[in-house]
């Protein structure tokens, strides 16, 4: 499995129903507001990087209230780095 980390911008007044959207996308972790220049990180679980891209451009950024992402995902070399000593 590989983690991916998603941060998420979204319209004021929306925090909410964006939260309650979020939680219900399978692989999703954890969500959890931030304040400052970035509404949420989000925690998500997926089997490839290609899974992770699809659930972010297919569930995360169709929520009403999204206006942008920013996702970063796990480096699967560094993962295994003890293995190459």
């Amino acid at each position: 499995m590989i983690k991916g980390y998603i941060l998420i911008n979204v319209q004021p007044g929306r925090e909410m129903e964006t939260y309650e959207a979020f939680m219900k996308i399978d692989g999703i972790l954890d969500v959890t507001p931030l304040l400052g220049d970035i509404d949420f990180i989000i925690v998500i679980e997926k089997n490839t990087q290609d899974e992770i891209a699809s659930t972010v451009v297919k569930k995360v950024r169709t929520i009403l209230g999204v206006i942008s992402t920013k996702t970063m995902v796990q480096d699967t070399f560094v993962k295994h780095f003890e293995v190459l000593l």
